[in-house]
């Protein structure tokens, strides 16, 4: 697995390596695992099983910088991290996915504003490069909140702070040229507080909140109705008083489907074992 930090270096770490836990087990901290600077702090991780010359890591920052890097170039670990993207001054790294260099970027910020882009408009670099312009913001305050990779054909997730969110169909938000100040994706106001997360779904997946006081809800996407781009959205959940969003995940169902079969698979070995030993 590769691990990048907010400030723009990469660590290798073997899954096998990683200490295998219940759910509610509290884990260990990664940047532990992996050795990197205590100032630093995980923004995002990809699991790679090759690393392919004609595929791609594409990386995002907070200032809406987007850089694409050749996935070869992450193929020779070293103890102390590699520089994955030269990080500006008040700027860090949010985001890295895998991409096969066919696909389309989607970029959202604080203030609900979009833009989507061929990855094609973003050339390939060194590792130690800046990487260029994904969306001009639209203030000061703005910052870019999340960043995806369109590869099913699905339905895009927005949601607030304050637990409104709402689907819209992915043929609305169209294509534009990379460096714009994209299209409004949730009418931000006092009411559903700012943009958090945008994340592509389907009906089959689930959606997983987690606040700010550690309360954890699940709800199955499907539940969520698919609405217009240009609108403000729906109450998701339900916040007590004072509570705001701090994480929204999602979990496809071929995932939990294997995750089910290798945990029901581990409990019959486990007492088919016991079993022997009686």
């Amino acid at each position: 697995m590769l691990f990048f930090t907010d400030r723009g270096k990469c660590f290798w770490l073997k899954v096998y390596d990683i200490p295998q836990g219940g759910r509610a087990t509290r884990g260990r901290a990664i940047v532990n695992l992996i050795g990197c600077d205590p100032s630093e702090r995980v923004e995002a991780f990809v699991s790679v099983g090759e690393f392919k010359d004609d595929h791609y890591i594409v990386m995002a920052t907070k200032k809406g910088v987007v850089k694409k890097t050749v996935l070869s170039a992450y193929g020779k670990p070293r103890k102390g991290g590699i520089y994955a993207i030269e990080i500006r001054e008040n700027d860090q790294l949010i985001e890295a996915r895998i991409t096969n260099g066919e696909h389309d970027i989607l970029i959202g910020t604080r203030e609900g504003k979009s833009i989507r882009f061929s990855e094609k408009n973003v050339r390939a670099s060194g590792r130690k490069t800046m990487g260029v312009r994904g969306i001009r913001l639209s203030s000061v305050d703005d910052y870019v909140v999340g960043m995806l990779v369109v590869k099913r054909e699905g339905t895009i997730l927005v949601a607030t702070e304050r637990g409104y969110g709402k689907r819209t169909d992915i043929i609305q938000y169209r294509t534009q040229t990379r460096g714009g100040k994209g299209v409004l994706t949730m009418r931000c106001t006092e009411k559903t507080g700012k943009l958090v997360k945008i994340m592509e779904v389907v009906d089959s997946d689930d959606l997983i909140v987690i606040t700010d006081a550690g309360v954890l809800m699940r709800q199955p996407i499907a539940a969520i109705r698919t609405i217009g781009r240009v609108t403000q959205g729906v109450r998701l959940v339900k916040l007590d008083n004072g509570s705001l969003i701090s994480s929204i995940t999602r979990v496809m169902e071929e995932a939990e489907k294997k995750e089910n079969v290798e945990i029901k698979n581990d409990d019959e070995k486990s007492e088919e074992q016991n079993t022997k030993e009686n």
